[in-house]
């Protein structure tokens, strides 16, 4: 492990030595503190300083919210220099050896909104949004409605680099997702890059969000092996550390990676079983004659291909489902009773009501993670309307409704509640706040009553009034944000490096042997997600 930092923090290139001792310790021969300084030519010793910052717990400076959970345009624009959209396209490309333009792999993934008529790529390489239809015509995804052809389609033919231009995608922030770190250490959380439409109006929005996951480099050793990128981020709040060696940390987060860890930006990240991009769309007036289009959210993984022409290889942006996205269709009594995933639907979501109902006040434990075989009930697309709101869906549904009340009653009383205090509708309402729809629009209007003790936080309308999003145009960040998910995230990173700062060693090789064995079967399961340490997937 180099020392990257030591010249400009003492403080935290000690505590990377203590990481690297704590985590990684017990996972080879050599004691990796000592080898990396030596083989550090310009390495300095330990200041009493830096000694000091080894003792157990970890001294850590007091947690800024917008400088160690979220950096954005509004508090700190000098951090966003080098992360434009189109370095990070060629960071992409560059990372599977590809000879591909920026401009090419960002025009096909709009591509992907438009259906065959209005394309602006007809080869053999193209996915269109008509690929799969209905009956009627209409596209699909997962076997539900999938809107086509979207108003961002227009963005196939577009210029995102060019500040000047009416497309352009600014980088707005920057956000330490880790708490979505799993329990069991399997990946080291997520790490993300918004993109705002700079030309934005009410009615011409649009946002890209690139949420990386960053592998654990010693899984053996579990979760501990991850504390480094704990460290990383919690120092981001030091005092002393100005804007300009802010950017350059992050930077070398994004870009190069911390030491033993890969970079966060590379497509490995954002393939399947790992990270995803996800998009904010509402481009209502692109294409005159296809609105009113609804604001949506959707999701997209990228691809390893190859040209149809040369063979050569090539990235693709593929749409995919949103996770934790459960079409509202199958909460209706008009689901299609020949469709088995209504039943199982039915079946799953009585068995996720733990997690729906959790114990205590706090909103950011609410959970439909343990829903399982997820994807199965999993829509292309999160429509901010109606379409979207499972209480809404469920009405008529007597029959689902009883047992839902039925199954809520023993959970109920074991959380202390009076019988009642959460009913169907509120297991509904609970499961709304875990969308996408819900979670920016449906959940947050107002503080929406869930029954029992959690109220969902409302947003303030300090964005656009009709279009919440959790960071704007400006960098602002919402209300719930602010107030609800950021400190809870802020107590996961402090309490995470409290605890395993002081930890010994990672697990002995049989302990770890194990911990890897019984984490591979749960997922092989699907039956149920490994926790995360923050205990949500989302917000």
């Amino acid at each position: 492990m180099h020392l990257r930092y030591v010249f400009k923090f003492p403080f935290i290139a000690a505590v990377m030595c203590a990481a690297a001792s704590v985590s990684l310790g017990a996972c080879g021969g050599a004691d990796p503190v000592d080898g990396d300084v030596a083989a550090a030519g310009e390495a300095q010793e330990l200041t009493a300083e830096s000694a000091e910052a080894l003792t157990c717990p970890a001294s850590l400076p007091t947690i800024d919210l917008r400088k160690s959970l979220i950096v954005t345009k509004e508090t700190d624009p000098g951090v966003f220099t080098e992360f434009t959209l189109s370095f990070v396209l060629q960071k992409l490309i560059d990372s599977v050896g590809s000879d591909q333009q920026p401009l090419n792999l960002y025009q096909r993934w709009w591509d992907t909104q438009n259906d065959d008529s209005h394309s602006f790529f007809g080869d053999p390489d193209s996915t269109h949004c008509d690929d799969v239809l209905d009956s009627n015509g209409g596209g699909l995804l997962n076997g539900f409605p999938y809107t086509c052809p979207r108003n961002e389609g227009v963005l196939a033919g577009s210029n995102p680099f060019d500040p000047n231009g009416p497309h352009f995608m600014e980088p707005v922030a920057l956000v330490n997702r880790f708490d979505l770190a799993p329990v069991d250490g399997s990946h080291c959380g997520e790490y993300r890059i918004i993109y705002a439409k700079k030309s934005s109006s009410p009615i011409d929005r649009n946002f890209i969000i690139f949420e990386a996951q960053l592998p654990n480099p010693n899984p053996e050793c579990g979760i501990a092996a991850c504390l480094p990128v704990a460290e990383f981020w919690a120092n981001l709040s030091d005092p002393n550390m100005t804007s300009t060696q802010r950017r350059d940390a992050l930077e070398g987060f994004y870009f190069n990676g911390l030491p033993g860890f890969a970079p966060v930006i590379q497509a490995s990240n954002f393939m399947a079983s790992t990270g995803q991009i996800r998009t904010n769309q509402f481009m209502r007036t692109a294409r005159p004659a296809l609105d009113p289009q609804p604001w949506t959210l959707r999701e997209f993984k990228l691809d390893l291909g190859t040209d149809f022409l040369d063979n050569s290889i090539r990235l693709f942006f593929e749409p995919v489902t949103v996770k934790e996205n459960p079409s509202a269709s199958l909460f209706s009594a008009s689901f299609d009773p020949n469709d088995p995933r209504g039943a199982a639907f039915r079946s799953g979501f009585l068995d996720a009501l733990d997690g729906l109902v959790p114990v205590g006040d706090d909103e950011n434990d609410i959970s439909l993670r343990t829903l399982p075989n997820q994807d199965l009930f999993n829509t292309g697309e999160s429509v901010v309307d109606s379409s979207s709101d499972y209480r809404q869906h469920l009405q008529g549904n007597t029959a689902f409704i009883a047992d839902i009340d039925a199954a809520l009653a023993p959970i109920i009383q074991s959380r202390g509640l009076l019988p009642g205090m959460v009913t169907a509708d509120n297991a509904a309402d609970r499961a709304t706040t875990q969308s996408c729809a819900g979670c920016h629009e449906l959940s947050s209007v107002d503080n929406e009553d869930l029954g029992g003790l959690h109220v969902w936080p409302e947003h303030f309308p300090t964005t656009a009034p009709g279009t919440f999003v959790h960071v704007n145009e400006e960098g602002e960040i919402s209300a719930p944000l602010q107030w609800t998910f950021l400190p809870h995230r802020a107590q996961v990173l402090t309490s995470f490096i409290e605890e395993k700062s002081c930890e010994t060693a990672c697990p002995s090789t049989a302990a770890s042997a194990d911990v890897t064995e019984a984490s591979a079967d749960v997922l092989l399961d699907s039956a149920e997600q490994v926790p995360t340490l923050g205990g949500a997937t989302t917000h």
